[in-house]
């Protein structure tokens, strides 16, 4: 079986790598895949602060923060993990601190390997669960005050949608100063949830209404978001 490794290669693995390894740089071009899954992982998170095997642990790791959640499935989160660190240890480290070893076979797998992290990265999603409640929102400066937390509950509660057609939803919400990652957060946190239910017109709108929808979803406090707007009161 033959098969032409570009078309394994990650987009930006292209851009970055691919002019290094057909010059012969082989050792670069595998340092460089790296630091462009490093990069992609920074970019992903928000989280500039960290490097290496601690970005990797406290992005697919426990504790508090920002998380990456797996596509699979969140019960394989310590398997990420592990892949993660171990291609870090192994592959990044080594080509960082000497990589005279990597030749052109290697350099190859090492972009495939890459390539693979990053379409890990881009398929997996943001969870703002164990960032620390209101806190940690403002802490990782995703808010810059509870009151902007509370602003965009109010906005949110009670927000119709017919057929989840959100284009004007998404208007409205950038409009209003908000952002997608902020609204992902508070549904994450357990503050406002999402419905979606049949929808059932009544006689005159069956009648009458241009536009029936099959389905109409809302946005909805959820009791604790409701304690929390009753408690700022």
């Amino acid at each position: 079986m033959k098969v032409n490794i570009k078309t394994l290669l990650h987009p930006r693995i292209e851009k970055h790598c691919e002019k290094l390894f057909d010059d012969g740089h082989y050792k670069q071009a595998a340092l460089e895949a790296m630091i462009q899954v490093e990069l992609a992982l920074k970019e992903k998170s928000g989280n500039k602060k960290m490097f290496g095997v601690n970005l990797i642990s406290s992005l697919f790791g426990e504790g508090r923060g920002i998380k990456l959640r797996v596509p699979f499935g969140e019960e394989l989160q310590k398997q990420a993990q592990s892949l993660f660190r171990g291609v870090f240890s192994y592959y990044r480290n080594y080509a960082a601190h000497d990589g005279s070893n990597i030749d052109k076979n290697s350099a190859a797998r090492i972009m495939i390997v890459a390539s693979e992290l990053l379409e890990l990265i881009g398929a997996s999603s943001l969870s703002y669960r164990d960032i620390g409640g209101i806190k940690g929102l403002m802490k990782s400066g995703l808010f810059t005050s509870e009151e902007s937390v509370m602003n965009l509950l109010k906005f949110l509660n009670g927000y119709t949608i017919p057929n989840d057609i959100v284009d004007g939803f998404f208007e409205d919400l950038y409009e209003n100063g908000f952002t997608d990652d902020q609204m992902h957060s508070v549904i994450d946190l357990g503050l406002v949830e999402y419905i979606t239910k049949k929808y059932f017109p009544t006689t005159e709108e069956a009648k009458n209404s241009l536009f029936i929808p099959d389905e109409v979803s809302w946005f909805e406090l959820t009791n604790s978001g409701k304690k929390l707007m009753e408690r700022k009161k």
